[in-house]
């Protein structure tokens, strides 16, 4: 297994009118962070229509220490506090902590509704299973994507693995089981997981993309798809079985994204996937 590439992906809304002025500061905050060590790379999208109204920006280090020396320098600090005042609502940041996958690697998407009052826990709780799961066979990595305001009230982690029999080790295993019961009162309602293949022949795009930029394009694609299965899901069978309710959930998931979004998403980036 090669090393982790850490990347953080952070999106901003632009106040209507300020859009030239975000341009020259984002070139700067971008040049400021190509000056920190270990910097590998980044990468800026406009508004479009994987993520409408809001500025992308990806970046990678070689080390996830490298990467918190640039998100906690006053350098930074000072050009975010410069650069609030060109921004419409708050800022999200999504950090990744990946590995190259392999051709047969899986991701697994989890996602709960946590009580309002229990967040902190939670988190204390996610970065135990994160800890509990490196100890197994070809783990890769291991996300958690929190609430977002006005779009999704979940959270949701999604987990990687080499292959689908070793994710089905760590999903049967029982430390997950031990780890799981530490979150049972922390969250309202039940929890959902999909669990789809890896990102081979899902990029018809040309030559092979970088495989940061395949996670990143999977991940635009998975969020919704995940959040619309499990609205589905509570909303038309909250009493369902669980064992056939996450097949079906599967199957949907598995086909949504083959069918229909992967396809489409691919297509919109295909330039950005080939740079």
């Amino acid at each position: 297994m090669n090393g982790p590439s850490p990347t953080i992906i952070v999106s901003r809304r632009v106040s209507p009118g300020r859009e030239q002025e975000f341009e020259r500061w984002n070139a700067r905050i971008r040049a400021l962070a190509e000056s920190f060590p270990g910097h590998l790379g980044s990468e800026a999208q406009p508004p479009n229509d994987a993520h409408p109204d809001e500025w992308m920006i990806v970046y990678r280090f070689a080390t996830a220490d490298q990467l918190d020396a640039w998100l906690t320098s006053p350098e930074r600090r000072a050009l975010l506090d410069e650069g609030n005042t060109l921004l419409d609502g708050p800022v999200r940041e999504q950090r990744l902590v990946q590995s190259e996958p392999g051709p047969g690697a899986v991701t697994a998407v989890m996602s709960q509704r946590v009580r309002p009052d229990a967040w902190e826990e939670f988190r204390r709780a996610h970065a135990e299973i994160s800890l509990a799961m490196r100890d197994f066979d070809g783990f890769l990595s291991c996300e958690l994507a929190e609430p977002v305001p006005g779009v999704q009230d979940d959270h949701v982690v999604l987990f990687a693995f080499d292959s689908r029999h070793n994710l089905d080790r760590w999903l049967q295993s029982e430390e997950r089981r031990q780890v799981l019961r530490l979150i049972e009162p922390l969250i309202e309602g039940e929890r959902t997981l999909n669990v789809v293949g890896g990102f081979a022949g899902w990029f018809d795009v040309g030559r092979e993309p970088a495989r940061w930029k395949q996670a990143v394009t999977v991940l635009i694609a998975l969020y919704p798809t995940t959040l619309l299965l499990g609205w589905i899901q509570r909303g038309l069978l909250p009493d369902a079985p669980w064992v056939p309710a996450l097949f079906v959930s599967n199957v949907g998931g598995i086909a949504i994204l083959t069918w229909l979004l992967m396809p489409a998403v691919t297509r919109l980036l295909s330039r950005w996937l080939q740079r």
